[in-house]
């Protein structure tokens, strides 16, 4: 049933296309109506990265696609931005064969951060890129204190690349998450000659600790 609902899909996709729209959510919507489960389906046999953040997802996201690209690899990534579940699914099934192969080198996604958990306890994820946390979306989200616990759990059993941001401590403390991950790693901007020395806390986002 399931190659039946993909060969639909595509036909859906192309129908959109000769009316100039890219269907970024409306195929994954659809999907989800179909089979809420779709996204077991996908065979994928290549490396699957994911970067998430409040800000900054897209073009880092498009950026570490861009690189892969120009080194001669497959990229399949959705650069438009479409980074919910509806959005991951209308990709993979854009560049999916009928029985859900997928053919790349490598997949980049950004994902919404309180989708991580849902989508990549499906989908086998081998690199997971943090960058921010902001409380730019209250209504959606709740606080980013919930939001940040949420991806803390996901991460006690992640065993893949973990890449935080030392310089958000809402992001580093993610790292201790997990102590018998061994592929945790951070990356910062180096102090520049004026910086202070002295913590100050952010008006953004409280740093609790994580029990």
């Amino acid at each position: 049933m399931n190659l039946i609902y993909i060969l639909l899909l595509k036909c859906a996709n192309i129908i959109l296309k000769l009316f100039g729209k890219q269907g970024g959510n409306v195929i994954g919507k659809i999907a989800i109506k179909l089979n809420p489960n779709m996204l077991s389906y996908f065979k994928i046999n290549c490396p699957v990265i994911a970067v998430t953040a409040t800000n900054g997802k897209t073009s880092t996201n498009n950026c570490i696609a861009y690189t892969l690209e120009t080194a001669g690899y497959t990229v399949i990534s959705n650069k438009e931005g479409n980074n919910m579940e509806t959005g991951i699914l209308s990709t993979l099934i854009k560049h999916s064969s009928l029985t859900g192969k997928i053919k790349a080198d490598y997949i980049t996604f950004e994902v919404d951060e309180s989708y991580v958990p849902q989508i990549f306890k499906t989908i086998k994820l081998d690199t997971l890129v943090v960058l921010d946390f902001f409380r730019d979306q209250l209504d959606r989200n709740g606080e980013v204190e919930t939001l940040i616990l949420k991806i803390n759990e996901f991460l006690k059993s992640y065993q893949g690349n973990l890449v935080l941001n030392g310089d958000d401590p809402n992001v580093a403390r993610l790292g201790k998450a997990n102590s018998d991950n061994k592929n945790v790693y951070y990356y910062r901007v180096q102090q520049y000659s004026h910086a202070t020395k002295r913590n100050t806390r952010s008006r953004r986002g409280q740093v609790l600790p994580i029990l």
